[in-house]
């Protein structure tokens, strides 16, 4: 087994092992429980503790956990209780406009399509929950996308290769820059048959307590669907609801405001 694997390994054991001991552990159980020396046991508590994830009594020396990894635990949570908190807001959208509504979190440089409610036109979408797409050619996607911090848009840029789809589809970073303006100027996103052919979607952000995005919902429809509407029409209504989500949430009045 490489060193680097077996690293990762123990500290992920250590981080398990305080998680249920209500009275932390010192370095030579941990040693004598993983069978190393407690060198190596030292070597990772201060990685650890750099880390921020473990803590040292400076009497007992024992080992504990920090509030650290709660909050990355809490914050899974919070992620998973959207589904809970918004799906009477997307019932409703979806009564309002007839056309399928979508809930979309961000995973990294994808969004994931948590819940789906269909519409009521026979000629439907596909689209399916636990679906992916990426960010920057979505109407889910854009409008998680254009509400990142700068430095956040930028590195994703640096990884992401910006793959067309349709002729629509974007894939120019200044152009793309440009979308991202026009988003968080209206705060609403638009997908213009950008990913898929015949598909166009208006969408917008929800924001948590902290006022971090992280996730959108949509109002998606097939073209011919529309008759003599336009996608762009729903805004209104695809706004009021990421609001509603954003303030069960535990957004303030000010949610969206950009802050680069």
């Amino acid at each position: 087994m490489r060193e680097g694997i077996q690293s990762v390994q123990r500290a992920l054991y250590i981080l398990e092992r305080l998680a249920v001991s209500e009275h932390g552990a010192g370095a030579s159980e941990i040693a004598r429980e993983l069978g190393v020396n407690r060198s190596t046991v030292f070597r990772l508590m201060e990685t650890l503790m750099q880390e921020g994830y473990v803590r040292q009594d400076p009497r007992s020396k024992r080992y504990y956990l920090t509030m650290k990894v709660f909050s990355l635990g809490s914050k899974l949570l919070d992620q998973m209780d959207i589904r809970t908190s918004a799906r009477e807001v997307l019932e409703d959208l979806q009564r309002q406009t007839g056309h399928t509504v979508h809930l979309g979190l961000r995973d990294l440089n994808e969004v994931v399509y948590i819940d789906k409610i269909s519409g009521t036109n026979p000629i439907q979408m596909y689209s399916m929950i636990g679906r992916r797409a990426p960010l920057y050619c979505t109407g889910v996607g854009k409008a998680i996308l254009a509400f990142l911090k700068d430095a956040e848009i930028q590195a994703l840029l640096k990884e992401v290769r910006l793959t067309r789809f349709t002729p629509n589809t974007i894939t120019d970073p200044g152009e793309l820059w440009e979308e991202i303006k026009r988003i968080r100027s209206r705060g609403y996103a638009l997908d213009m048959e950008e990913h898929e052919l015949g598909i166009r979607c208006v969408a917008a952000p929800i924001f948590d307590y902290t006022h971090e995005v992280i996730g959108s919902i949509s109002v998606a429809a097939v073209a011919i669907t529309l008759g003599e509407r336009n996608i762009e029409d729903y805004a209104g209504l695809v706004l009021e609801a990421a609001q509603r989500v954003s303030e069960r949430l535990g957004a303030g009045p000010d949610v969206g405001t950009i802050r680069r």
